[in-house]
């Protein structure tokens, strides 16, 4: 059998050209359109500091979509910076292995011994939508309950007869051998 092995990260991006997803594409026409915005629409500015203009923020939004920082895209760079901005510096680190314990120099009264716990938890002491254990006892009379209450249904069903007993009496022999 053939071992294959995937990168870390799997870049499935639908693609509009050899090397350029669709984010890409859509930065580049940005930095198309506002390139011929500027230098051919705004007449407020000189024609140099319009094309100027143009060729530095086309160059901006060009870097923006092909070059990535440290192999992240810009925005999700971004998001990593402000995630590292806004989360604690600080985290409390628990390991797996028992801490010591730290004895206190005043002896602690202790606590009354508590019953063992039960085998199921009481219908009190549970969280919504948890379940809690039936006795065992009521689910066998439940049970018994209803077989008693199916018999007594079926008997009246049939008429005030036992289930069964007209069938019986049909195939009996006619000189009532029984």
């Amino acid at each position: 059998m053939r071992r294959i092995s995937f990168p870390a990260r799997l870049d499935l991006a639908y693609q509009v050209m050899r090397g350029i997803g669709m984010r890409e594409a859509v930065l580049i026409a940005l930095a198309v359109g506002q390139a011929i915005w500027l230098v051919f629409v705004v007449e407020a500015l000189p024609f140099v500091t319009r094309v100027t203009l143009a060729v530095l923020l086309a160059i901006a939004l060009i870097a923006l979509a092909t070059i990535p920082i440290r192999g992240y895209k810009m925005e999700h760079y971004l998001l990593i910076v402000l995630r590292g901005l806004i989360r604690p510096k600080v985290y409390l680190h628990q390991t797996a292995r028992a801490a010591p314990i730290e004895v206190a120099e005043q002896p602690v009264a202790a606590p009354p011994p508590s019953p063992s716990p039960p085998d199921f938890r009481p219908l009190g002491d549970q969280a919504v939508g948890e379940w809690a254990a039936p006795s065992v006892l009521v689910v066998m009379l439940l049970f018994l309950g209803l077989m008693a209450l199916s018999a007594v249904l079926m008997y009246l069903a049939s008429g005030g007869q036992l289930p069964g007993l007209r069938e019986l009496r049909a195939a009996a022999p006619a000189g009532g051998g029984w």
